[in-house]
């Protein structure tokens, strides 16, 4: 069982993500922006972060530097899903650091796969 934290303004998203993961055994909890995200990251030390682009506050981009700016939540793996997948975005999010990239609408199998993979290399 892995602490997975989904930060996504979308509430369907959030929620169907939340409901996905549990019924996976992992434990799961959320935030509606980078701003309330990094908080939680910082107060709860998940295992992995799964993390949107487009949000109000503080986006998924900003999230991602401060993320893998901060010494103690910078080993955290952090998949990025978004509905805007272009090549700019994937490049720019995976320089930032983020272990895994999917797209919305949301692919279960993809997913599960890159949950797996970046558990993984986190306990490697």
């Amino acid at each position: 069982m892995a602490k997975i934290l989904v930060i996504d303004d979308d509430p369907d998203i959030r929620d169907l993500l939340l409901t996905y993961l549990k019924d996976k055994g992992h434990l799961v909890f959320a935030a509606e922006d980078g701003a309330h995200g990094i908080g939680m990251v910082a107060q709860r030390q998940p295992d992995m972060v799964i993390l949107d682009v487009d949000m109000p506050v503080l986006d998924g981009h900003s999230t991602m530097r401060v993320l893998k700016g901060d010494p103690q939540m910078a080993g955290i793996p952090v998949i990025v899903l978004t509905a805007h997948v272009n090549d700019d975005t994937q490049q720019t999010m995976r320089r930032a650091g983020c272990a895994g990239f999917l797209s919305k609408p949301l692919d279960f199998d993809q997913l599960d796969r890159a949950v797996k993979h970046s558990l993984e290399v986190r306990q490697a």
